[in-house]
C-alpha cells in the first residue's frame, strides 16, 4: 500500500474514516475549504479499498466504530505497509488517545497527532497543514522509510571495506541560551545500488554478524578527525571565535561492545593522537543495553569514566531498568527519549515523563538532554523544567561534515543580531552610573579582594562598563576584551594566570595597563537567555579560583541579572531617590541569603523622623519632603559603603551593611549623628531642624524572611545619642 506524494499543483489527499456522518463530512468540508481533496468513508472495509486505490497523503481515523475499532484499523494499515500520515480522532480521554498514538508508532505508522472530539476547525486545520509541511520536508530528505530491507551482511562488509559509511552531525544546544555545546555523530549509509540504508537496518545487522566493533571504530575515527579539525586555530579564525574548541562529541555505543576492552583502548589512543581530551567525548548507550549485563557494564563504564570519558544513557524512559542499577552505573548524562519529547505539546503523560526524568537527572547530578525537539513551545517547556540540553530539527537536522561550519557561522550571526537588539532594548548603554549596579561591584571587590570589578555590556564593536571599581576608562574595543571570549560560551571563564594562557598571554591588557594577570568572568543573561555582558574580576596578580569562589561569583552575577530583568521606574522612592520598601526588601533577601551562606555578619543603621507627620501638618508637605531628602543625602554620605540604602518606611531611612558587625554599624551611626548636627547648624531660622532617631542593630544569620529578621533585630537595637 504505497502513498505517492502529491504532484506539483495537485491538492493533497485526505481520506477520512468515521462512522458518524456529520463529523466525517465536517472534517471533509474544512479540508476542502483549505485546498485539500477530501473523501469520507464510514466502513473500514471500504476504507481499506479506497486507501489502496486512491493513495491518500493523510488519513483521519476515528478510534470508536461499530465494525472495527481504530486500533484494529491501524494494525491492518501497518500490515498493508501504509505510508500515509495519520491523524487520530476520538471522544475518548487523552490518555487513551496518547496510548493509541504510541501503538500506531510501534506499528511503524507515521502519526501527525491526535485531536479530541469535539474539536475546532482551527485545531483541525493546524494538524492538516502540519501533516503536509512535514510530508514536504520528508520528500526532500533521505527517504529512510523507503529504504530497502533486503540489504545483507555481504553488502555491509563491502561498505565497511570501501568506506561507504559516512557521518552526519546533529548539534546540541543549551535550552536556556541556545549556545551550541556539542554534536552527536550519526552513521549514514548511502548504498550505490540500494540507496539510503537507515541505521535501524544496518546497525542490527552489524550486531548480529559481529561487525559492530569494526563499524564503531570506523565511526569513531571519522568523528574524531572531524572534531580535531573544527577545534583547530584555523577554524577558530574562520568562524571568529574559539567556542568550538570546547565542543563535546557524542558517539553511540552498542551493548555488544561493552565487553571489548580493546575497542575502548583504541578510542582512547585515537583521542591522544588527535589531541582531544576524553572529557570532550560522550559515549551513549541505550537504557536497555546498559542494563543487560550489570556487572560488565559497571566494570567497563567505571573504567571509561576514570579515563575521562563522559557517559550518557540514551532513550531513557522507554525501558524497564532498575533505578538501583541506574544509580550504580557512573553515567554523566540522561537523554529523554524523543518519543516523549515530540508529543510533549499534546500529551500530559509525555510531559509527566519528561518532568520526572529531568528531576531525576538533577537529583543525581546528571546533565539532561532532550532529543526530538521540533518546535519552540517544546523548547520553552524544557527550559522551564531546567533541562540542560536540547537536540532536534528545531535546532538543526543532521548536517554533513562540510556543511557544519557554514551553518554554525550563519546561526551565530543571527543570534548575535538578536542579542544586540535585546541589549539596545535595555536602554543602559551610555547611561550614568547607578547605585543598584555600583553596590554589587563594590560588594564583589570587597568579597574577592581584587583590584578591579566590572559590569560590562558587550556592544557590536566595544565593551562598555555600566559599573566599574578600580578602573578609570569606560570602554575598550570588543576584539581585545576578555569578556568577549567569555560570551562565546556559557558559564564561568577563569584565567588563573594570563602569562601562561595560550590565548591571552599577549593581549594588550596583559602586556600593558592594567597588566591583567588574573581574570574571572560570568556571562549576564536576560530571562530569554540572551547574554548581555559579564560580571568580571581582574587582578594584577595570579590567583587560585576554587569552587566556593565560583559559586560566589555566580550568586553575585545572578543579583546583577535581577537588576537587569526586574528594574522599573517604580523601584525607587520618588521623594528621596532611594529604593522603596518593596525593592529594598527584594534585594535584601538575595543579599542576605548570600552572606548567610558565607557566614559573614550583617548589620543595620536606621534613621527615623518620628515627627515627620507633625511637620507635614504644621509646615506643609514640601517641608517634610525636604527633611526626608536631606536625611537621605546624609545617610548616603556617611554610609557610602552600605550595600543597600532605602526608604523602608514612610518616616525611616535604612542602610544594610554586609560583612559589618555592630561596632561598624555604631561607627556609621555616630557619623550620621554628627552629620545631622552640622546640617542643623547651617539651617536658617525659618527652616526646621532634623531630629532623627538613629538606631543600629545586628541582623540574625538564621534562616527566615528578611522582614521578620529585621523586626527581630530591632528588638535588640542600640540608640545613637549625643555623648
Amino acid at each position: 500500500m504505497k502513498t505517492e506524494p502529491p504532484g506539483k499543483g495537485k491538492p493533497p489527499r485526505l481520506l477520512i474514516l468515521d462512522d458518524e456522518a456529520m463529523t466525517g463530512e465536517t472534517i471533509a468540508r474544512v479540508a476542502v475549504f483549505d485546498g485539500f481533496d477530501a473523501r469520507h468513508i464510514t466502513s473500514p472495509m471500504t476504507f481499506f479499498e479506497e486507501a489502496t486505490r486512491w493513495h491518500p497523503d493523510i488519513l483521519a481515523i476515528d478510534l470508536i466504530m461499530p465494525e472495527m475499532d481504530g486500533v484494529e484499523v491501524m494494525a491492518e494499515l501497518a500490515r498493508l505497509g501504509c505510508r500515509a500520515r495519520l491523524i487520530i480522532t476520538s471522544g475518548v480521554g487523552s490518555r487513551v488517545l496518547d496510548a493509541a498514538a504510541r501503538s500506531a508508532r510501534e506499528h511503524g505508522l507515521d502519526i501527525v497527532g491526535v485531536i479530541a472530539k469535539p474539536f475546532s476547525a482551527a485545531a483541525l486545520r493546524e494538524l492538516l497543514h502540519q501533516a503536509i509541511e512535514s510530508r514536504e520536508t520528508a520528500d526532500h530528505s533521505p527517504a529512510e522509510g523507503n529504504a530497502p530491507r533486503d540489504v545483507n551482511v555481504q553488502d555491509l562488509e563491502e561498505a565497511l571495506t570501501l568506506g561507504q559509511i559516512h557521518l552526519a552531525y546533529q548539534p546540541k544546544v543549551r535550552c536556556r541560551t541556545g549556545t551550541i555545546v556539542g554534536v552527536e555523530a550519526l552513521a549514514r549509509w548511502q548504498h550505490p545500488r540500494l540507496g539510503f540504508i537507515p541505521p535501524d537496518v544496518f546497525i542490527p545487522l552489524a550486531e548480529a554478524h559481529d561487525l559492530i566493533d569494526r563499524l564503531t571504530l570506523q565511526v569513531t575515527e571519522q568523528a574524531l578527525d572531524w572534531l580535531a579539525d573544527i577545534s583547530s586555530d584555523d577554524t577558530a579564525r574562520r568562524v571568529g571565535q574559539h567556542a568550538l574548541q570546547e565542543t563535546v562529541l557524542s558517539l553511540n555505543v552498542s551493548a555488544r561492545s561493552l565487553g571489548n576492552v580493546a575497542l575502548f583502548d583504541a578510542i582512547l589512543q585515537r583521542c591522544r593522537e588527535r589531541d582531544i581530551a576524553p572529557e570532550r567525548i560522550v559515549l551513549e548507550l541505550t537504557e536497555t543495553s546498559a542494563m543487560q549485563d550489570a556487572i560488565t557494564s559497571l566494570d567497563t563504564l567505571t573504567r571509561l569514566r576514570l579515563q575521562g570519558f563522559q557517559l550518557s544513557i540514551d532513550d531513557f524512559g522507554t525501558g524497564y531498568s532498575s533505578m538501583v542499577q541506574l544509580v550504580r552505573l557512573p553515567f554523566s548524562e540522561i537523554k529523554v527519549d524523543k518519543r516523549f519529547v515530540m508529543t510533549a505539546n499534546d500529551s500530559e503523560e509525555s510531559r509527566a515523563v519528561i518532568r520526572s526524568v529531568v528531576e531525576l537527572g538533577r537529583s543525581l547530578g546528571l546533565n539532561t538532554t532532550a532529543e526530538g525537539v521540533e518546535d519552540g513551545e517544546t523548547l520553552a517547556y524544557l527550559d522551564a523544567l531546567k533541562c540542560d540540553l536540547a537536540q532536534g530539527y528545531l535546532i538543526s537536522r543532521p548536517l554533513p561534515p562540510d556543511a557544519f561550519l557554514d551553518w554554525f557561522i550563519a546561526r551565530e550571526s543571527q543570534r548575535e543580531e538578536r542579542r544586540l537588539v535585546a541589549l539596545a532594548g535595555l536602554g543602559l548603554l551610555n547611561t550614568p552610573a547607578e547605585a543598584r549596579f555600583d553596590r554589587l561591584t563594590r560588594l564583589a571587590r570587597r568579597l574577592f579582594g581584587v583590584s578591579t570589578v566590572l559590569i560590562s555590556l558587550l556592544d557590536r564593536d566595544r565593551q562598555w562598563f555600566k559599573s566599574r571599581q578600580g578602573l578609570d576608562i569606560t570602554e575598550t574595543p570588543r576584539d581585545i576584551a576578555f569578556c568577549h571570549k567569555t560570551l562565546e560560551r556559557d558559564g564561568l571563564m577563569v584565567v588563573p594566570d594570563t602569562h601562561t594562557h595560550p590565548l591571552f598571554h599577549d593581549y594588550p591588557g596583559v602586556v600593558g595597563a592594567p597588566f591583567i594577570r588574573f581574570y574571572a568572568g560570568r556571562p549576564l543573561y536576560l530571562p530569554g537567555g540572551e547574554k548581555m555582558g559579564t560580571l568580571c574580576l581582574i587582578d594584577p596578580e595570579p590567583r587560585v579560583f576554587g569552587a566556593r569562589d565560583a559559586e560566589l561569583l555566580d550568586d553575585l552575577a545572578s543579583m546583577v541579572e535581577n537588576e537587569l530583568a526586574l528594574y522599573t521606574g517604580d523601584s525607587h522612592d520618588q521623594r528621596t531617590g532611594l529604593l522603596n520598601r518593596r525593592s529594598f526588601r527584594e534585594q535584601a533577601e538575595a543579599t542576605c541569603q548570600l552572606f548567610r551562606r558565607l557566614g559573614l555578619p550583617m548589620a543595620l543603621v536606621s534613621a527615623r523622623l518620628e515627627e515627620l507627620p507633625t511637620i507635614n501638618k504644621l509646615f506643609g508637605r514640601n517641608t517634610g519632603d525636604r527633611q526626608l531628602q536631606d536625611l537621605a543625602g546624609l545617610m548616603a554620605e556617611v554610609a557610602e559603603d552600605a550595600d543597600l540604602t532605602g526608604r523602608y518606611r514612610a518616616t525611616e531611612i535604612t542602610a544594610l551593611l554586609m560583612g559589618a558587625d555592630l561596632e561598624k554599624a555604631w561607627q556609621i551611626g555616630e557619623r550620621l549623628y554628627q552629620a545631622v548636627v552640622r546640617h542643623n547648624v547651617n539651617q536658617t531660622p525659618d527652616q526646621a531642624s532634623l531630629s532623627p532617631s538613629i538606631r543600629v542593630a545586628e541582623l540574625s544569620p538564621h534562616e527566615g524572611a528578611f522582614e521578620q529578621r529585621l523586626e527581630d533585630a530591632w528588638q535588640f537595637h542600640s540608640v545613637v545619642e549625643a555623648e
